[in-house]
C-alpha cells in the first residue's frame, strides 16, 4: 500500500513539475505555432502564374512568357536564399524570319540565379521571393544572338561567365501576379 501511495505521489509530482516547466509557461506554445509565417519559397518567375502551385527546383521553366525560351530537364544543386544553381537544356526559338517560323535551338546550359526579392505586386504571395538576377551560360553551342559584350534590351546583357558565353537577366520580377492569359 505504501508503494502504491508513493507511486501516486511521484506521478502527481511529475505532473506538477511538467506544468511548471519553462516550456509549459512559454507563451509561444502550440496556439501561436499557427501564427508563425510560412517558410519563404524562391522562384525564377518572370512568367509566374498564381493559378499554378509554387514549385521550387522545377524541371521546366518558361523564361520568355510567349514560349520562345524554355529551360528543361533542369537538375538543381542549390535552391535557397543564397541563390539557385543548376544545369539542363535550353530550348529557344530563333525568331527569323519570325518567332512562329524560326527554328528551335537546343543547347546545354548552366544556370545561376540570385538576389531573391519579394514581388512589388500586392497580389503576389507574401511568402514567395523571385530571383532578380539570372544567368544562362552555354558550355557547348550558343544561340547566334548571344554575343558577349552586347545588350539585347535593358536588363538583358550578353556576358562571359567561367569562359562560357551567357545571357544575364537583371532586375527580374513577375510580369504580373494575375493568372497567365488573363
Amino acid at each position: 500500500m505504501i508503494r502504491a501511495g508513493a507511486a501516486l505521489i511521484g506521478a502527481a509530482a511529475l505532473t506538477i513539475l511538467a506544468a511548471a516547466s519553462p516550456a509549459a509557461a512559454d507563451p509561444a506554445g502550440p496556439a501561436d505555432a499557427a501564427a508563425e509565417p510560412h517558410p519563404v519559397s524562391y522562384l525564377i518567375g518572370r512568367c509566374y502564374d498564381p493559378s499554378q502551385p509554387v514549385e521550387e527546383r522545377p524541371e521546366r521553366i518558361l523564361y520568355n512568357c510567349e514560349g520562345t525560351g524554355l529551360m528543361r530537364e533542369m537538375t538543381w544543386t542549390q535552391w535557397d536564399a543564397e541563390g539557385a544553381r543548376g544545369t539542363g537544356i535550353d530550348e529557344s526559338v530563333e525568331c527569323k524570319p519570325n518567332c512562329a517560323e524560326g527554328p528551335r535551338l537546343v543547347n546545354p546550359i548552366v544556370v545561376h540565379a540570385w538576389n531573391p526579392r519579394p514581388a512589388d505586386d500586392d497580389r503576389c504571395p507574401a511568402d514567395v521571393q523571385f530571383y532578380a538576377d539570372i544567368t544562362i551560360a552555354y558550355p557547348q553551342g550558343v544561340p547566334p544572338w548571344i554575343v558577349p559584350g552586347t545588350t539585347w534590351d535593358e536588363g538583358t546583357d550578353f556576358v562571359i561567365i567561367d569562359g562560357m558565353p551567357a545571357v544575364h537577366f537583371s532586375d527580374q520580377k513577375p510580369f504580373s501576379c494575375m493568372p497567365l492569359g488573363e
